[in-house]
């Protein structure tokens, strides 16, 4: 159990850091903040730094409505 959490954590971490490179496509960077979507409350923070820290208003906003839908409990799909 503890060897899957290390696992999610890291796979949290990656996406993270995916969208926030500026080097990739936009398209790449929405993805990776969907994908954090897969790990429900425990990608709260990883949003919550990308919400904070991106330089591009669509990924703050897409990041900032993950975060609302997960608190709220709703079912969240991988598109839009």
């Amino acid at each position: 159990m503890e060897k899957e959490r290390e696992q999610e954590q890291t796979a949290i971490e990656v996406m993270k850091k995916i969208a926030m490179d500026s080097t990739r496509v936009l398209v790449e960077r929405q993805r990776a903040i969907d994908s954090l979507t897969l790990f429900r409350q425990e990608a709260i923070p990883a949003l919550q730094y990308i919400e904070r820290k991106t330089d591009m208003g669509v990924l703050k906003e897409r990041s900032a409505l993950y975060i609302q839908r997960i608190k709220e409990g709703a079912h969240i799909s991988m598109t839009l």
